[in-house]
């Protein structure tokens, strides 16, 4: 940023944490560059969109949307821990092969854990590995 002196970066919500630390860097150093987060582009099935998509396996490939669809379904909830139950229920019932490596509710700004969603916005993070492949989505909630 300081060599090439923007006015505007854009960034991809897929890996929402490293958004979330880049707008912080901005605030904090007062560097007046407007950040903006595009939304993640996807897959018909709602898979993220990502090169590592490539090294899954057909099998792996077709339980690879769970996660997503799991995300979504814990939308309804309030709490972490029942978020993160269903999400972990709703895994290893659609996506079988694959191994749980993070589930977390944060703040969106901060990225602290928090234990209930409120007024702040929330993130819902998670990644997966199905075999050596990491898979990351995230889901932002307002209520």
């Amino acid at each position: 940023f300081n060599l090439v002196r923007p006015d505007l970066a854009v960034f991809g919500k897929k890996d929402y944490q490293q958004l979330a630390i880049i707008r912080r860097l901005v605030r904090d150093l007062n560097m007046g560059i407007d950040i903006r987060g595009l939304e993640t582009v996807r897959e018909s099935d709602g898979l993220a969109m990502s090169s590592r998509n490539s090294y899954l396996s057909d099998d792996q490939r077709q339980q690879a949307p769970a996660l997503r669809r799991a995300l979504l379904a814990a939308n309804t909830e309030l709490a972490r821990d029942e978020m993160v139950a269903g999400i972990a229920k709703q895994l290893r019932a659609e996506a079988p092969l694959g191994q749980i490596d993070y589930l977390e509710l944060v703040d969106a700004e901060s990225l602290e854990k928090i234990e209930t969603v409120t007024a702040q916005p929330a993130l819902l993070a998670a990644a997966i590995f199905f075999g050596k492949t990491r898979l990351i989505d995230n889901l932002e909630i307002s209520r």
